[in-house]
């Protein structure tokens, strides 16, 4: 759900020299550690902000589940991963290791990061432009809230944006480390997918190339498994560039 004011924001301030004085005045009074939502939730048509996913993994009759949980609120119902915006002066391990205790009662021993994200209300899902930090997160106890679902079959009334973190782009970061285990990763930044998509690069006998893209990583690794029966070559990319599998693995 788009933010009320996100279309009605100006691009430009326009405010008298006292309006500027008063208002300056009043946001040294906001605190850093975001106490209360209408003040907080009031920049969110006017700044782009940083939330982190976690992402807590872990395998359960041989296949990898995530941990989910579920929330009710003006602009997020649905299931969602743990996740919060940065405070001023965290590290990663403190941003992840503050929301993790909070929301699911579990302590931090790691976190890795997966992938950044540039979501916004043009690309659905969310109130404001986020820049999203996904994690994998290594962690200790058992958790206080939510349940773990297979990486490929999350809710279906999961957050748009959370169901592709986790169906999509979790499955390609594991993808991608098991390409570095049995090959190494050679091909990194040769080609980019457009946003939110998936980009192989093929080519045939005759080294002639071919640039294919898809919606989903299913859909792009069918055509990566078509080329491994050939004696062509594809790779699979992503929107970062980053080379998730090839046919020669």
């Amino acid at each position: 759900m788009k933010h009320p004011r996100w279309d009605l924001q100006p691009a430009v301030t326009k405010l008298l020299p006292e309006q500027q004085e008063h208002l300056i005045a009043m946001l040294q009074q906001v605190g850093f550690e975001r106490t209360g939502k209408d003040v907080f939730e009031a920049f969110f048509p006017i700044l782009p902000f940083v939330p982190s996913e976690q992402a807590v993994v872990k395998e359960i009759n041989g296949v990898r589940h995530v941990l989910m949980w579920h929330r009710d609120d003006v602009f997020y119902r649905g299931y969602h991963l743990p996740g919060g915006y940065l405070l001023r002066g965290e590290s990663y391990l403190e941003w992840c290791g503050r929301v993790l205790k909070k929301e699911t009662g579990l302590l931090i021993k790691k976190a890795e990061l997966i992938r950044t994200f540039n979501t916004r209300p043009e690309t659905g899902w969310v109130p404001n432009q986020q820049i999203a930090h996904f994690f994998l997160c290594t962690v200790e106890g058992e958790p206080t809230h939510g349940q773990f679902f297979p990486i490929t079959q999350v809710p279906q009334n999961t957050l748009g944006h959370h169901k592709k973190y986790v169906e999509e782009y979790l499955r390609a970061f594991f993808l991608r480390r098991e390409t570095m285990r049995q090959g190494g990763i050679w091909n990194d930044g040769l080609y980019v997918a457009p946003e939110w998509n998936w980009l192989v690069v093929a080519s045939n006998e005759k080294w002639e190339k071919s640039e294919v893209v898809f919606d989903t990583l299913d859909k792009a690794l069918a055509q990566v498994d078509l080329h491994r029966q050939t004696t062509g070559l594809a790779v699979l990319y992503d929107d970062l560039g980053h080379e998730i599998v090839q046919s020669g693995y």
